[in-house]
């Protein structure tokens, strides 16, 4: 069995005050600012849909990824500590219980609407149904010469593709995270010189590998590595340095607008070669940092009621975010921007709680009974 975390991470000075604290957070209930992470991260993507300007265009659904992979492995860790192995079963009964019946409610609603507006889709439309409906609507998108039906269900497709693998690369080295780092790294890296091959030398497009599980499963694999390391007491001294002082997130928050700027600046060769690889850990960085220094001032905002809340029905309002948008421009057609961002954020967290009250929380008090921690 794994050592559990108050074991493995030492104490140690200067900074000691911001590893102990993110020690203690790691091993609460509910891991402090995780959620406000998802409410930023909802947001951006329901901004980005509405074309406001200067919205980082990827980094909303990225730091997704990230969270799922650190999340999803910091879970697991914990099963394994407790009960000195992990269930694959009870793992996709909970994965099971907590996605597929607000996804397939929604899917049905947006398929029935189709119907009803337009009767039954041409064949084109309805294989983008089809591959939205088993998980493959990545690929859907990345081969198809227009953009699908339901295409933002390319992101929920490749964390599901990833949770057909990770679990058990997990089970066969739960008990060796030396190991399991080393694979978690090389991982990475292999997925940073295949995307690199891929886009420099043969020249695919961007749609093919910005949508597939293959070109960015190191997003989610990132997360999970952090997780490790962290379970692993490995780079104390990092983690102590990083969550030392207050103000550090926010220069982590500057070099991502910085990295940012230069791919809007050099675009793809930047995207492939430096910000698909660099973002992704910036954005780790800033998780461990907030998750250590939420209960400070200036990052207290990311725990408040609201912002969690936001956060909790993240996934529903991903879901629905499509929808609000059309609806609020369609009602408010050719009002300013500054007044139909706020309207479509409040609807889409309108169809989201909805679906969260109705949909999802029958079934999310399921999950107890096939695990000993809680997930999200």
């Amino acid at each position: 069995m794994s050592a559990s975390i108050a074991e493995t991470l030492p104490e140690r000075a200067p900074a000691i005050s911001g590893l102990a604290q993110l020690r203690a957070n790691l091993h609460s209930s509910s891991i402090p600012s995780l959620d406000g992470l998802r409410a930023i991260s909802v947001i951006l993507v329901v901004l980005v849909h509405l074309r406001v300007p200067h919205v980082p265009e990827i980094h909303g659904v990225l730091t997704f990824f990230v969270l799922s992979g650190f999340l999803i492995t910091w879970l697991l860790l914990k099963e394994s500590d407790r009960r000195g192995d992990v269930s694959i079963p009870d793992f996709y009964i909970r994965r099971a219980l907590r996605i597929f019946p607000a996804f397939y409610v929604f899917w049905f609603l947006h398929f029935g609407l189709y119907l009803l507006s337009r009767g039954f889709p041409p064949r084109g439309i309805f294989i983008d149904y089809l591959t939205a409906f088993f998980y493959v609507s990545d690929y859907r998108m990345a081969f198809s010469h227009v953009r699908p039906v339901l295409s933002h269900t390319w992101s929920l497709a490749v964390e599901e593709q990833f949770y057909l693998i990770w679990p058990w690369v997990f089970l066969f080295f739960q008990y060796d995270l030396r190991k399991l780092t080393r694979i978690l790294i090389g991982i990475i890296a292999t997925v940073n010189v295949y995307r690199w091959v891929m886009f420099f030398w043969v020249h695919v497009p961007d749609s093919r590998l910005h949508v597939t599980f293959d070109g960015r499963a190191d997003h989610l694999f990132i997360g999970c590595l952090v997780a490790v390391l962290l379970k692993r007491g490995a780079l104390n001294s990092l983690w102590s340095a990083i969550t030392s002082r207050i103000f550090l997130p926010a220069i982590t928050l500057m070099l991502l607008v910085a990295s940012i700027a230069l791919g809007d600046h050099f675009h793809y060769p930047y995207k492939y070669a430096v910000g698909f690889f660099l973002d992704p850990f910036l954005i780790a960085i800033f998780l461990v940092q907030v998750v250590a220094l939420g209960s400070a001032w200036p990052w207290r905002w990311l725990n408040w009621p609201l912002t969690r809340y936001l956060g909790r029905i993240s996934y529903p309002m991903y879901l629905y975010h499509g929808l609000a948008n059309d609806l609020t421009l369609r009602f408010l057609h050719g009002r300013p921007l500054w007044l139909l961002a706020p309207v479509a954020v409040a609807t889409v967290a309108s169809m989201g709680s909805a679906s969260y009250l109705i949909v999802e929380k029958p079934f999310l008090r399921l999950k107890s009974k096939f695990s000993r921690t809680e997930v999200s």
